[in-house]
């Protein structure tokens, strides 16, 4: 993604512009995971450095790139349909969103804690953890957004150039990987070691350690090490899990619309004893013969 030199950032970008909309973002899907990923270790007390105006300035740069997304999709001149209208109504909601965010994490510098308590868990209801915890409430559901985003653009860039799209080279990835790289896009993965062993959290579909060996393996995967927050107070902070520069491109030629997300069913409501019709005997009987 593009870097203005006098941005404080809190992360590192191993990963070039990409060359499509689709591609970009799912780039910057990665880094609104990556910036909650850094305000999550602040709010847990886990942060190298808890200097609020760098998570201030890497919010500034999210709402820049979200910005820079819409333009890239408007650029493609794709035709006219609710989807591509949606998609970049959504993203105009994410880049006011992180800009929300940047007031409340400019707000944080002016409560500054203590030097001898800055690497305290800072109290989530005053001062810093305020600012810091509704900042994080704004982009948390940032990432996902972005990769539905990616999912819908890409549909409608395959019904625009459906050759040129199937004459790039993807890599051949089952229906499971794929949806590992889904999650992964999402910002849903991450990797603890504890006694020996590694664990692996996960949000909707189910990722085991072989599996994604096997996708480190052929570099479309990476572990960064200790830079998602723990999963408990007083816990260590865990490994995220991140799209490489050929999984981004991977996924991008690969993601349909909708994404193949596995969602819980939403729950059904029940209905009240006044809104239930009268039973029959025959129909009495036959809800104890099931019991």
């Amino acid at each position: 993604m593009t870097t203005p030199p006098d941005d404080a950032l809190l992360f590192d970008v191993d990963v070039s512009v990409p060359p499509t909309p689709v591609g970009r973002l799912l780039a910057l899907a990665d880094l609104y995971t990556q910036h909650n990923d850094k305000v999550d270790l602040l709010l847990f007390g886990r942060a190298a450095d808890p200097d609020p105006s760098d998570y201030a300035a890497s919010a500034r740069r999210l709402e820049r790139e979200t910005l820079a997304a819409i333009k890239a999709i408007q650029d493609q001149r794709l035709r006219a349909s609710d989807t591509v209208t949606d998609a970049v109504v959504r993203l105009k909601q994410l880049a006011y969103l992180s800009g929300g965010a940047t007031r409340y994490l400019t707000a944080a510098q002016q409560t500054l804690p203590p030097a001898d308590t800055a690497n305290e868990r800072p109290d989530p209801r005053r001062g810093l953890g305020q600012y810091a915890r509704l900042a994080r409430e704004l982009t948390a559901l940032a990432p996902r957004e972005a990769v539905e985003c990616a999912a819908r653009i890409a549909g409608e860039m395959r019904r625009r150039r459906p050759a040129a799209t199937a004459a790039a080279p993807v890599d051949e990835l089952d229906p499971e990987q794929r949806s590992v790289l889904l999650e992964v896009a999402c910002g849903h993965i991450a990797v603890a070691r504890d006694l020996g062993r590694q664990h692996v959290y996960f949000r909707y579909t189910f990722v085991g350690v072989e599996e994604l060996r096997r996708l480190d393996a052929e570099d479309l995967i990476a572990r960064e090490s200790a830079s998602a927050p723990p999963s408990f107070r007083g816990g260590l902070p865990r490994d995220r899990v991140r799209l490489t520069a050929r999984g981004i491109a991977t996924l991008g030629a690969l993601i349909e619309p909708p994404p193949t997300l596995r969602f819980p069913p939403a729950a059904r409501p029940v209905p009240t004893a006044a809104s239930q019709p009268a039973a029959g005997p025959s129909a009495s009987t036959g809800r104890s013969a099931t019991r």
